[in-house]
């Protein structure tokens, strides 16, 4: 072989192999044909579902009278864009709050003695909920109507010195209904189960039966929801 030859075959072997070089480059200049993924959007606890639940408390009246409360909720949320969150509950609470007041009178050869026991025997409400949630924290107000039953307990005596006493009594019992106005705040624990604080003013007007315009609540509570998972 002439030695013209054997250049000109290194020549076309060194030009195939820089050939060669230049497209594995270029290929990794140019990279994936397909465009990356987007990223991951974050995931937000969902509150939408209906739940049922129950709460312990305490209650006030404006005159003084006070006791614990308990009882149970049902309600259903509604979760959107994406953050705001809608619902409805109900609620009904046994109390252990009562009322009770005695008087004397003294008449020339009488004396009467009456004493009334007023107990509030429940307190109920039916309200809208609307809300903004920090994902597992839900912040709510509510507002809607509120339902309560009380019943008296009355009895009198009159004495007469000298020639005896008589005496009478009866019950009454009354339901009378307002307005609510409540906020409170609610965290997604695990799974379904939900924990929350919340406080209620219910405004009876002159139908309220320990004869206070409001009624107040703070109670905290348990929920269970049968759906509302994070996605």
């Amino acid at each position: 072989m002439s030695k013209r030859r054997f250049i000109n075959i290194g020549l076309a072997a060194v030009t195939l192999v820089s050939m060669s070089a230049a497209s594995e480059a270029a290929d990794v200049v140019r990279g994936p044909a397909y465009s990356p993924p987007p990223p991951a959007l974050p995931l937000f606890y969902n509150w939408t579902g209906f739940y049922v639940g129950g709460h312990l408390g305490v209650g006030w009246a404006d005159g003084g009278s006070s006791g614990f409360l308990g009882g149970g909720q049902v309600g259903f949320n509604y979760q959107f864009n994406p953050q705001w969150v809608l619902g409805v509950e109900a609620d009904i609470a046994g109390t252990t709050i009562k009322d009770t007041v005695n008087a004397s009178f003294v008449f020339p050869g009488a004396i009467a003695t009456t004493s009334a026991t007023a107990s509030l025997d429940w307190v109920s409400t039916l309200a809208a909920r609307f809300g903004y949630a920090f994902d597992r924290w839900l912040v709510y107000g509510k507002v809607g109507g509120a339902w309560a039953h009380a019943s008296a307990n009355i009895s009198t005596s009159v004495i007469m010195p000298g020639i005896g006493g008589i005496g009478g009594g009866g019950t009454i019992n009354q339901t009378v209904s307002g307005l609510v106005l409540g906020v409170g705040t609610e965290y997604a624990l695990w799974g379904n189960l939900s924990g929350k604080i919340e406080y209620n003013m219910m405004d009876f007007g002159d139908n309220n039966p320990f004869a206070d315009n409001k009624f107040q609540v703070l109670k905290a509570g348990l929920n269970y929801r049968f759906s509302g998972l994070p996605f």
